[in-house]
């Protein structure tokens, strides 16, 4: 039996979280949520330590409570031990600014939520984890 691919949602908004959630477990997949930029670099350090497992895929929201999400990006993207783990920048935020600083860090997506459903992002992340 195959192992569920994890899912990293770093979001804030509680109303997001619960519909990505139940959307993304419907299709499978496990999902561990955090609310705060600053708790995921500690998990980030954790990942890039050998601590704990890495997540097939990091949905990120850009802002958060404390820091940018372009700095959590930056931190994933800084190490080779975590580099290598996809990140879909997941936002409301639409800033060719922050999008073109998403592709220098080699993001794999800039996605505005009004124009992605939850549907078709699970599309993306299948094709991207080609599930």
């Amino acid at each position: 039996m195959k192992k569920k691919e994890t899912i990293l949602l770093i979001e804030d908004d509680l109303s997001t979280i619960d519909i990505y959630e139940t959307v993304l477990k419907k299709a499978n997949f496990q999902v561990e949520t955090i609310k705060w930029g600053e708790e995921s670099l500690k998990k980030i350090k954790k990942m890039k330590e050998g601590k704990i497992k890495k997540p097939d895929l990091i949905l990120l929201d850009l802002i958060l409570p404390d820091i940018n999400g372009i700095g959590v990006l930056e931190e994933v993207k800084k190490y080779k031990e975590t580099e290598d783990i996809p990140v879909f920048v997941l936002t409301n935020y639409a800033d060719p600014e922050m999008e073109k600083r998403e592709k220098e860090l080699k993001g794999d997506g800039y996605f505005l939520k009004t124009n992605y459903t939850p549907r078709k992002l699970i599309e993306l992340i299948k094709k991207r984890l080609k599930k």
